[in-house]
């Protein structure tokens, strides 16, 4: 291979993108500058973590609700913040869902507020 063949570099990007040098780095102080040959793009990889969210979503629906709800709710909250806002808020009411549809859940929850609101302390 020559020098000359940006595909075969440690600078080929996972999303395809290719860098090659901007200027000859000998020309620089010996500091190597990369110029992208692709425009940069938004994300146009798949959204996994909003993916993730609604899948545990579901399966704390019609699964193990203890165990996927409040990964859900995790998982979903996480991808609001990392810009998959839809994916984010689906998981979140899917989360929600799975309060409601989970007897375990439900009951943990009412008697957690039961006794909130009957001044007992809790101790954990």
């Amino acid at each position: 291979m020559s020098d000359k063949e940006p595909l075969m570099t440690l600078k080929t990007q996972a999303d395809g993108r290719v860098d090659v040098p901007a200027s000859d780095p000998a020309s620089d102080g010996g500091a190597s500058s990369y110029a992208t040959t692709a425009q940069p793009r938004g994300d146009d990889g798949l959204p996994l973590l909003g993916l993730f969210a609604v899948g545990f979503g579901l399966l704390g629906i019609f699964t193990i609700g203890p165990v996927f709800v409040p990964l859900a709710l995790i998982f979903g909250l996480i991808a609001i913040f990392a810009g998959q806002i839809m994916l984010g808020l689906t998981a979140v009411v899917l989360a929600l869902i799975g309060v409601v549809s989970s007897p375990t859940l439900m009951l943990v929850l009412g008697i957690g507020a039961f006794a909130a609101w009957l001044g007992i302390p809790i101790p954990f």
